[in-house]
């Protein structure tokens, strides 16, 4: 599968680490071991509350990474997490989310770096990132408690350059796929811009083929496999996968051909939401690659994103429920918020069953994060339970606007919508909460 990342306008990265956080499937955050050469030069300076350089805590972003000093200490991460898909896939902002103090390379540490924090320039925010309980670092504390840090006058480069634009792309002629000349083809990319690229889209019998399968929703495919893989092969298969630009897990593609049976099969993703279009004789066997692709990505029964709106759920004996269905989740079908003697609780159900005993569910908004624990309700670990009392959860769905992000146990889950939480909250949860 091809992963996706969304850098936020004004922030550029080497061609070296792009291609390696587009090579990992798993990637959540992508590792930087200098600041030198990202691009990054624009956020450069020396920043603390209120702007004045004089306090502490106080940190200094420069070539050789972030410098923090606090409690009479002085550290220098040369190597941080810059956490590229954070904030969604169809984040197009200036904001940018890193982890400044990574323990290893499955665990990114406790705290969260917002630069340019809700679109403002030169304004940086820290947050924690512990499960509840979980002790904190004291010298992290201080920029987690510190507040807004802005950054101080004269701190920053001299003629600090803009990113570096991309030279424009002239198009090249590809070779028109065709039945027969699919294994030559193994290995090169569709499109136009790259050198012996295939033609996947216009000339050749692949094309007529995917065009008749199609129809309108050829464009969608064109869009969908912007940022795309080779051409592979398993067995008598053939295969691409790929997605929108910035829109892994919510608007991706996959083409499988069968030359032998000069049949073919598209799995269409619009909004995180699954469309097979399969040949008449019935759906074709798929790879291993497609398959986990499958596994990682919403199902053809997911809702589009954003989602629907809250709604009140009547239950018979006892008080209505607020609901809401999750979109575009490869896992997630739906949130229950309710009172169980006069305490708050959010239930949560699965499409397919999860391991182990107790989970975490994140809800992400705009980079604000509130994590809920939460235990297994039922056998097949489809149903869970998690306390809400003592978190900001309903204050941030019923305040925020749009969506809210979410998460299982650190895996992006796709979002809930946050239309009509509101009022629904007010008339499910007024038994046990004050809103």
């Amino acid at each position: 599968m091809t992963a996706s990342f969304s850098v936020p306008s004004g922030f550029g990265l080497t061609a070296a680490c792009a291609f390696a956080l587009l090579s990992s499937t798993s990637a959540q955050a992508l590792p930087l071991n200098s600041l030198k050469g990202q691009g990054l030069d624009h956020i450069y300076g020396s920043y603390a509350p209120g702007g004045n350089c004089a306090r502490e805590p106080r940190l200094t972003i420069a070539d050789n990474g972030i410098t923090f000093r606090a409690l009479g200490r002085e550290v220098t991460q040369q190597r941080v997490e810059y956490a590229a898909s954070f904030l969604g896939p169809s984040y197009e902002g200036i904001m940018a989310v890193f982890f400044p103090f990574p323990v290893s390379d499955s665990d990114f540490g406790r705290v969260l770096m917002f630069v340019n924090d809700e679109e403002k320039r030169g304004i940086i925010r820290f947050d924690a990132d512990r499960a509840p309980g979980q002790r904190a670092d004291p010298f992290h504390t201080a920029f987690t408690g510190g507040g807004l840090f802005a950054l101080c006058k004269g701190t920053a480069p001299a003629n600090t350059p803009e990113p570096p634009q991309p030279e424009a792309a002239v198009p090249v002629p590809g070779t028109p796929a065709e039945w027969t000349n699919l294994p030559g083809l193994v290995g090169k990319y569709p499109g136009s811009y790259a050198a012996d690229n295939i033609d996947l889209f216009d000339k050749g019998a692949i094309a007529a083929a995917l065009n008749a399968l199609l129809g309108a929703k050829m464009e969608v495919l064109k869009t969908n496999l912007s940022t795309v893989g080779p051409l592979r092969r398993q067995g008598n298969l053939y295969y691409i996968i790929g997605n929108a630009p910035h829109r892994g897990g919510e608007d991706q593609a996959y083409v499988l051909i069968d030359p032998t049976k000069r049949a073919m099969q598209v799995g269409l993703w619009e909004k995180g939401r699954l469309t097979v279009h399969a040949p008449a004789s019935g759906r074709l066997p798929v790879p291993p690659d497609i398959a986990t692709m499958l596994d990682n990505s919403p199902p053809e029964t997911a809702n589009a994103a954003p989602g629907t709106p809250w709604e009140v759920l009547p239950v018979q004996g006892r008080a209505p429920v607020a609901y809401v269905e999750a979109a575009a989740s490869p896992s997630i079908t739906s949130f229950t918020f309710y009172c169980e003697n006069a305490r708050p609780y959010m239930a949560m159900l699965l499409g397919k069953g999860a391991a182990g005993n107790s989970l975490t569910v994140t809800w992400n908004f705009a980079g604000r994060l509130v994590n809920i624990p939460a235990n297994r309700g039922n056998r097949e670990g489809t149903y869970w339970v998690g306390g809400i009392a003592g978190t900001p959860l309903l204050q941030h769905i019923m305040t925020q606007k749009e969506s809210a992000y979410l998460r299982l146990n650190g895996r992006l889950e796709g979002e809930a919508s946050l239309a009509n939480a509101t009022a629904t909250l007010r008339t499910a949860m007024k038994g046990c909460v004050q809103l």
